[in-house]
Order: structure tokens, then sequence, then C-alpha cells
């Protein structure tokens, strides 16, 4: 039987996951920098979210990294765009 803080603790995770994946999206073009960096914060606080279920619930605390294709989503993309400066100028937005 799992314990009473798994299931809000999971949907917490899961909810911060999303909210940092739809962040960027949910704003005009003009505060985007702004909206990823908010996700960035949003990301933070579910990577503490996960070490406090890694700590508490043990191997159980896998189930918090299915948010983490979410969560990389932003970062993939700010790779991409560095890489591609990096390599030629002419690519920068």
């Amino acid at each position: 039987m799992a314990p009473k803080a798994f299931k809000p603790l999971l949907v917490i995770s899961f909810g911060l996951a999303i909210l940092a994946f739809v962040t960027p999206w949910a704003v005009k073009p003009a505060s985007r920098d702004l909206a990823i960096r908010a996700s960035a914060v949003l990301a933070a606080s579910w990577f503490a979210v996960v070490v406090y279920a890694f700590i508490k619930f043990k191997r159980r605390g896998l189930w918090f990294l299915l948010g983490t294709p979410l969560i990389g989503f932003w970062f993939f993309v700010l790779f991409v765009i560095a890489w591609g400066c990096a390599h030629n100028v002419k690519a920068c937005p």
C-alpha cells in the first residue's frame, strides 16, 4: 500500500512538469524569454520534488521521473539554438 503522501506528491510533480512545458507557449511571443525563465524555475521546483521523492520513497521515486521529457523540452530547444549559433552566426534568432 502506498503512503498517503505519494499520490499528492506525484500529482504535484506532474503539475509542475506540465506547467514548465506549457508556460512558454501560453504567453505572447514578446515575453517568451521571461516565460522560458519561469519554466526554468518550475523545472528547478520539479527537480526538488523528485529529489525529495527519491529520499522518501526510494525505488518508488522512479515514478516521479515520468515528467522528465516535459521538463527537458525547453532545455533541449535552447541547446539546439545555442548549437546553431555557435556553428553559424546567421542561424541565430
